[in-house]
């Protein structure tokens, strides 16, 4: 399946809330798209998302590797379903020939082997992103915080090194953390928290999430959060913090900022924690030199090198892994790991 030396590779990272594309062309990365895609409502926001980047990219030489997460949505009966749905609409949109599925260790292969590995194929997103990582360093210990998930993946001797293929087995060997720095409900990271020097239960609705959370702080960027916020209202400070507020029977005032910023950040802490811990358990299961350093992917890296430095170890950008040419100044190679990755694999493979 080895590509001309002249054609590009679109890497596609196809999830339940955004579609990641990056565009690949001798080895050298020109473009990163992401687009909101919410595939629960139905295939049709898939075929509307690839409709744009056929329009922004010139696809008619492009070989095209697919990875996905988006058969998880409800909208799917099971994840067979899914699967098949996604690579049916792929290969309706493009020649058949010139789209492949990753599907873990049996690498990338084409459309009819995908349906009956579809359980290979489901959710390993997260292996392309660590298999570049392997392919690039002897040692590494990979975090990548998204929207939504956190994994958690070591490295050594140039393998993945993991416990877990499938989204269960994953969460039992804490190699996957369900929450991420967008959509994640603010209940789900803690109990309570300090309003006003009085410790208040929260309330479990889905009133704000983690958007909010960071906007408040100013770490996330803007292009992080492209879909509407949860009562449909503006995503500036002020907006978030009435959001947050909401969550502990508060409405908040604009001379009370200060206050909830510090609630944000005790939330920050919290999901810092959920996530140090779940590092702790694979360092020392794994027995990881404490010289080996951490590679830090998704829009929500800017918590790894917290994490690094709590932990001390050295920090490394995942985009930094690849050789580019881009001239996108919102979209970043590590906001969109596994769509780089998957297209670099398909580069590469024999």
């Amino acid at each position: 399946m080895q590509p001309n030396p002249k054609q590009s590779v679109l890497g596609w990272d196809i999830g339940g809330a955004h579609v990641k594309v990056a565009n690949v062309n001798r080895e050298s990365i020109s473009d990163v798209y992401q687009l909101v895609c919410p595939l629960w409502k139905g295939v049709n926001e898939l075929s509307m998302c690839i409709e744009k980047i056929k329009k922004w990219v010139d696809c008619s030489q492009s070989l095209h590797a697919v990875t996905m997460t988006g058969e998880l949505v409800d909208h799917f009966k099971n994840r067979e379903q899914g699967v098949r749905s996604i690579i049916d609409e792929m290969t309706n949109k493009f020649p058949e020939s010139k789209v492949k599925f990753f599907a873990g260790e049996l690498g990338l292969i084409d459309s009819s082997n995908a349906v009956t590995e579809y359980e290979r194929v489901a959710s390993s997103n997260w292996l392309a992103s660590a298999q570049h990582v392997a392919n690039k360093m002897s040692h590494a210990f990979f975090i990548d915080i998204g929207s939504t998930t956190t994994d958690i993946i070591s490295i050594h001797d140039n393998k993945v090194i993991y416990e877990g293929y499938s989204d269960a087995q994953r969460l039992v060997a804490r190699e996957l953390v369900y929450c991420g720095v967008v959509r994640t409900p603010i209940f789900a990271l803690c109990n309570s928290a300090m309003v006003k020097s009085q410790n208040i239960p929260i309330i479990n609705e889905y009133f704000s999430n983690t958007a909010d959370v960071y906007r408040i702080t100013e770490e996330l960027p803007d292009h992080a959060d492209l879909n509407e916020t949860l009562d449909g209202r503006a995503k500036d400070i002020m907006s978030s913090a009435r959001r947050l507020a909401r969550m502990f029977a508060y409405d908040a005032k604009p001379d009370e900022l200060k206050i909830w910023r510090a609630v944000a950040i005790q939330v920050r802490t919290k999901q810092i924690q959920m996530i140090k811990d779940a590092c702790r358990h694979q360092l020392m299961k794994k027995t990881i030199s404490l010289s080996t350093p951490i590679v830090g992917a998704g829009v929500g890296r800017f918590l790894v090198k917290s994490i690094a430095t709590e932990l001390g170890r050295e920090y490394i950008d995942f985009e930094t892994l690849f050789n580019t040419n881009s001239n996108s100044t919102s979209f970043k190679i590590s906001d969109c790991a596994p769509a780089a990755a998957v297209a670099y694999l398909a580069m590469n493979q024999e």
